[in-house]
């Protein structure tokens, strides 16, 4: 077998990037090695409920994203928050449900944050530029303070990242606030200066899987499912990939997509691999209930729910995707995704999944005052959850770069470095299928 390009993984990354190859060419071919597409995006319909096992929305916060939607024709469809509800996101505050303030003037008002941390925020324009990389607590707290990281970003980004904030790195799991950083000097001044604006987030009618199967009809002809890549080697003209360890596939480039554990074993290059051994996915949990209106005495409004450390919660966060999303759920019942694990509770990833269940079922039955019929339950272990952006990143980073310029024709993207949201990853198969 022959091809002028070869993609490895058809997760979002392998798929953008065959989808946006395909107005060039149709020489290349996407191989997946599991019979399902999507990857982490994992929509599934339970009595009458739309559950989501991997992400739940996509930021639409880049053109690459919004040129894929509308060439797939799903641009009319797609499913927005609902605003009152996407502006209601919640963490404790002394065991009490409090909400996050939107804007500036509320945070002032608010009393989430005392009166000393809010005098030190106002003199943020005067700290100057960090030097060097650093972890995100420290540029938090250089920043901001630590109440504020500790109240709000460390919560914040535990729900994006799963990590500990002591040991990600700013320049990399914080992007645009460090190059903000870097090019004002400060946050605040950039803010002023950019006119920086909050980007929508979607979903669809289906659920997220329905941009899946839709790239999936699309390139169909080029999609060779149950194929796990298990080596790449260097040939005269190209490269030759074994495949099942039983057929092979020549080709002139090739195209990673495929997560840095799976890559490790492909490749045969040590420095390359001694570096994606590092990368550290943490463990997540995703629980799904549904439960009737008329059962739930405290229905909260809102987008979800995050907490901190030292709250001492079974979970990272809590979604009311019912109250985000109307399509999720019949009019008479509410849907709710719980998030459990990451660095902070790995030990709860270790525990028998009904056990779990039941522990979580019981936390979120107390928040929401909830007794009565349990309608819908699922359950998805994420062993391998969410990769790490630690301090070793600019490491990774150089190696990755350093092997792709001794191997030309070979082009790697994935969530584990440069981005790892659903958008991220579109931007980053759309500009490889540029360069190609």
């Amino acid at each position: 077998m022959q091809t002028e390009t070869l993609i490895i993984g058809a997760g979002i990354s392998g798929l953008s990037t065959a989808h946006f190859l395909s107005k060039k060419t149709s020489q290349f071919l996407l191989l997946e090695s599991s019979s399902k597409l999507g990857g982490v995006i994992q929509s599934k319909s339970i009595n009458d409920f739309i559950c989501e096992n991997g992400p739940n929305t996509v930021l639409l916060n880049n053109k690459a994203t919004i040129e894929l939607i509308k060439d797939l024709g799903l641009w009319d469809v797609l499913c927005y928050p609902k605003d009152e509800s996407n502006k209601k996101r919640f963490v404790f505050d002394d065991g009490n449900l409090t909400k996050i303030p939107n804007s500036f003037l509320e945070f002032l008002s608010s009393g989430l944050i005392s009166v000393k941390s809010k005098i030190f925020l106002l003199s943020e324009f005067f700290r100057g530029r960090h030097k060097e990389n650093t972890t995100v607590y420290n540029f938090i707290k250089k920043r901001f303070g630590k109440e504020i990281h500790d109240k709000l970003f460390e919560p914040f980004l535990t729900g994006i990242y799963a990590g500990d904030t002591r040991k990600m790195s700013a320049k990399h799991s914080l992007k645009n606030l460090w190059n903000y950083d870097q090019k004002y000097g400060s946050i605040f001044k950039a803010i002023f200066s950019e006119k920086l604006k909050r980007s929508n987030s979607f979903n669809f009618p289906n659920g997220l899987r329905q941009m899946i199967d839709s790239l999936g009809q699309s390139l169909n002809k080029n999609i060779l499912k149950g194929a796990e890549v298990t080596k790449v080697s260097k040939v005269s003209g190209g490269y030759e990939v074994l495949v099942n360890n039983s057929y092979t596939v020549k080709c002139k480039k090739i195209v990673s997509t495929v997560p840095s554990y799976v890559l490790k074993n492909i490749i045969d290059n040590k420095k390359l691999k001694d570096k994606l051994v590092d990368v550290n996915y943490n463990p997540i949990d995703v629980f799904h209930f549904g439960f009737r209106n008329e059962n739930i005495k405290n229905k909260i409004q809102g987008f979800g729910v995050l907490t901190k450390k030292n709250d001492q919660k079974n979970y990272l966060g809590i979604l009311f995707n019912s109250s985000i999303f109307s399509h999720l759920s019949r009019d008479d019942m509410s849907l709710y995704t719980v998030l459990v694990g990451g660095e902070r509770q790995k030990s709860l990833c270790n525990m028998e999944g009904k056990k779990l269940q039941e522990i979580i079922l019981n936390d979120i039955q107390e928040l929401l005052n909830h007794k009565g019929e349990v309608v819908m339950s699922n359950h998805y272990r994420w062993v391998n959850g969410i990769p790490q952006y630690n301090l070793n990143q600019d490491d990774l980073v150089r190696s990755i770069k350093n092997y792709m310029s001794e191997n030309q024709g070979v082009y790697i993207i994935g969530s584990y470095f440069d981005g790892l949201s659903v958008s991220d990853c579109i931007q980053k198969g759309k500009k490889i299928s540029e360069i190609i």
